[in-house]
């Protein structure tokens, strides 16, 4: 990801996003609010963006976003399960119309032979109940699997606000 790739898909969200009178949250982990500073680079994104959650840790993302830290336990932070859970919490914190929830393992550590370094989970929420979540397994170091996973993240974003 370079700058001028995520600024030109922050811009695309944003008009969206203003056309259709919706508003956005998000709920970090492994891109540490990247996602949140890209999207609020923007100029005038306060209008369409509510706010964010970085729940790094699991206790974040039990205290904050109300994750039942029985599905942490049970299927592990990077899971369907858990960014499920994430995306339903952000959006019923900030009642906004759509929530991204991302979660995965940047590296260079962390790794196990299901869950590889570079896998991280997305998921979408358009309405209560409503969730859709994929994971992509992404290439390269930390800094790679944190942008990559930024910019898939925007990409959903703008596919969620054409349906």
């Amino acid at each position: 990801m370079n700058d001028q790739q995520a600024n030109k898909l922050v811009s695309e969200l944003a008009r969206k996003l203003s056309e259709q009178n919706k508003t956005l949250a998000v709920a970090e982990s492994c891109t540490g609010g990247w996602l949140s500073k890209t999207l609020t680079d923007l100029q005038g994104s306060s209008e369409w963006f509510l706010g964010s959650v970085v729940s790094y840790s699991n206790f974040a993302k039990c205290k904050l976003l109300h994750v039942d830290n029985s599905l942490i336990n049970e299927y592990g932070a990077v899971s369907k399960q858990v960014v499920e859970s994430m995306a339903e919490g952000v959006q019923r914190e900030f009642s906004s119309t759509l929530a991204l929830s991302i979660t995965g393992i940047a590296g260079p550590a962390g790794g196990t032979d299901d869950k590889p370094v570079g896998l991280v989970w997305f998921a979408i929420t358009s309405s209560p109940n409503k969730v859709k979540s994929v994971s992509y397994s992404f290439e390269g170091g930390r800094d790679n699997v944190r942008r990559q996973a930024v910019v898939k993240g925007l990409q959903l974003l703008i596919k969620l606000a054409d349906e």
